[in-house]
């Protein structure tokens, strides 16, 4: 099963994929050779293929055919309005956790219809703007929660559609920090707390349950536990309809997984996860209820897409090699935050007789925790020299900051031979924006 956790050097690898990959000795991403990107627009630089983004939203999409259903995209894995147009003109929705991409939906053209709000503290001006926007659900995580959403949708004249995301305390067998089924952690409402709620919100002019949900966590190794997770979210949703609760959304959550090329064993395709939906809804009984399917995945669509391309600007040789270059922490900080692997190319292909040695590959960033990768195999590099960081288009620039006084890394579309800006670079004037001065 894969983890979160950087490999060690026998298990270190680049994951296959048609749109990256060495054309005449050069790193290409969406036929655009990545060297001509840097030299455009300089490093740091977010790069993203966005035909990847279609293939596996189409993917995805197929897994799901045997129920009517609405990919809703995960908008904290990346919310650029590039990539979330992208998705908007496939068809797809948006599962947002805060007011900001609630509007970065909207911007991007993705209806409210299709957007549900998630997450555990939502504020009251913004389930106002939830509902002034007309979301398809507000996912009720606590009892307190659902006494604001009701407050609010009175105060304002609305009958606010809820789903009661529930807790199943299923283990998905993922990093600790991604987890988000169990009882220890801060997401859902225990289920028999769930029960007591129902005749509440089903006797309420203010409310209106349209859905129950659940999410167990990100990065799931196997379809078990989402088969399990899916079969106690159908029987609670068969038990909440015979409670008077008009069911017309069952929203499984998200957990599709995404190669990052060190696992010991691939993770299982879109279709597995799909399979194992149906059998959970199956064996429950709450597929012929009829209702519409609603998943949420984030990085599954989007990581692939993604590359961090950066510049060495040093070497250091001593008891070890750092290979110095001008992205760190701040602008990708998966790997600093719990470990996690992302493969790290050399731009310029080696050839087959250079010899590859470790090498850590570090940031500028003053902490001894700012590296993108620990003991990598390259070949010699020197100043100037090109790396690509792969799998880098979910939680990449999302999480970026501008600790050290570091401005943004600009973000670049690539496809069909041509390169477009989509996010410039943040300059200096930006880091104290909004500061008085």
């Amino acid at each position: 099963m894969g983890t979160e956790h950087d490999a060690p050097d026998t298990r270190q690898g680049v994951p296959s994929s048609p749109f990256h990959g060495y054309v005449n000795g050069q790193l290409t991403s969406g036929g655009v050779p990545l060297a001509s990107v840097a030299e455009q627009f300089d490093t740091p630089t977010y790069v993203y293929a966005p035909a990847s983004i279609d293939a596996r939203y189409r993917a995805i999409d197929d897994a799901l055919s045997f129920a009517p259903h609405l990919i809703a995209y995960a908008v904290k894995a990346n919310g650029n309005l590039a990539i979330l147009k992208r998705l908007a003109a496939l068809g797809c929705g948006a599962d947002i956790v805060s007011a900001g991409e609630l509007h970065r939906a909207l911007r991007a053209g993705i209806p409210g219809s299709k957007i549900v709000f998630s997450g555990v503290g939502k504020k009251r001006d913004e389930i106002c703007a939830a509902l002034h926007a007309g979301v398809k659900s507000l996912h009720v995580e606590s009892a307190q929660e659902l006494d604001m959403i009701e407050t609010v949708a009175k105060r304002v004249g609305a009958r606010a559609p809820v789903s009661l995301r529930i807790n199943p305390d299923v283990d998905p067998q993922t990093h600790p920090y991604i987890a988000t089924g169990l009882h220890s952690t801060k997401f859902g409402i225990e289920t028999e707390e769930a029960l007591q709620l129902v005749p509440r919100v089903v006797a309420s002019p203010h409310l209106e349950m349209v859905g129950v949900a659940c999410h167990i966590g990100s990065q799931l190794g196997s379809a078990t536990p989402l088969e399990e997770a899916v079969t106690l979210l159908g029987r609670f949703a068969l038990t909440c309809r015979d409670l008077g609760a008009p069911i017309r959304e069952i929203d499984v959550g998200g957990g599709w997984p995404l190669d990052y090329g060190h696992e010991a064993v691939p993770y299982p395709g879109a279709d597995v996860f799909g399979q194992a939906i149906r059998r959970g809804l199956e064996a429950s009984g709450a597929l012929a209820l009829g209702a519409e399917l609603i998943t949420e995945p984030g990085r599954s669509l989007v990581g692939e897409a993604g590359v961090l391309l950066a510049r060495v600007v040093y070497v250091k040789e001593r008891r070890k090699r750092f290979v110095i270059v001008d992205a760190a922490m701040n602008d990708l900080v998966r790997p600093a935050l719990y470990g996690a692997y992302h493969a790290i190319q050399p731009v310029s292909e080696p050839a087959p007789s250079e010899e590859l040695s470790p090498a850590d590959v570090v940031g500028p960033v003053c902490e001894s925790g700012d590296f993108l990768g620990r003991d990598r195999l390259l070949p010699p590099l020197g100043p100037g020299d090109l790396v690509a960081v792969r799998c880098a288009g979910a939680y990449g620039r999302e999480m970026a900051s501008t600790y050290n006084a570091r401005p943004a890394a600009a973000e670049v579309f690539v496809e069909d031979g041509v390169a477009t800006l989509v996010r410039r670079r943040g300059d200096l004037a930006s880091l104290w924006a909004g500061e008085e001065s």
